[in-house]
């Protein structure tokens, strides 16, 4: 291993700091994050995966070089927008989804025990439409735009103000993009700015507070 790869090992997540993140969800979602180091290799600043119904625990991995170019606040919007986004705390559609798929599943080995190929035509075709649409969810732009609103949402919770909590995360998008070598002008990209500009304007009462 060559002397820069030891000089990027030398930067750690400090447990003050994941502490601090932690200490931005609810009580009840602590237990259920873990926040861990991520290698050189890592080719995103934070990375995780999306967390199944069965799973009790999600992980993410941060890139601690990259972690201390972002402000403070910075941070703890691209945390919680992460975590919004991998999580179940935005979208449970996904729970429905898996359950169609099982039941699709099990009805397709009885009605094949049965032999009935129109019942097992029907119930194959059930799975597939639920494991799509689970494939779908998985991917769609909504999330990530419901996962900016959760972020903000939680921002305002802990006492940031509204305006400034959006500017943050605003802020940490483009920090994100040119770390990752993106120009953060796609149209995705732009789909979420302007979805900040509304949620700078979002009445109180509509706070997600899960």
């Amino acid at each position: 291993m060559n002397a820069e790869y030891y000089s990027y090992e030398n930067y750690v997540l400090e447990q003050a700091e994941i502490e601090r993140l932690l200490d931005l969800l609810p009580a009840s979602m602590r237990e259920s994050v873990k926040i861990l180091p991520a290698s050189e290799r890592q080719t995103v600043v934070i990375k995780g995966r999306r967390q199944m119904p069965w799973e009790r625990q999600m992980r993410l991995f941060i890139k601690p070089y990259e972690w201390r170019q972002f402000t403070p606040l910075q941070r703890a919007g691209l945390f919680l927008h992460k975590v919004g986004y991998y999580s179940r705390a935005v979208s449970r559609q996904i729970d429905f989804y898996l359950a169609i798929a099982a039941l699709g599943g099990l009805s397709l080995i009885f009605e094949a025990v049965q032999q009935d190929p129109v019942g097992a035509t029907v119930s194959g075709g059930l799975s597939g439409l639920a494991l799509w649409q689970l494939r779908r969810d998985q991917t769609n732009d909504r999330r990530l735009l419901a996962a900016d609103a959760y972020a903000v949402d939680r921002l305002v919770l802990r006492g940031i103000p509204r305006l400034q909590a959006v500017e943050a995360l605003g802020q940490a998008l483009h920090v994100e993009a040119r770390l990752e070598g993106r120009s953060g002008n796609d149209l995705l990209d732009m789909l979420r700015y302007q979805n900040l500009k509304r949620l700078a304007q979002r009445p109180a009462e509509d706070i997600v507070l899960s």
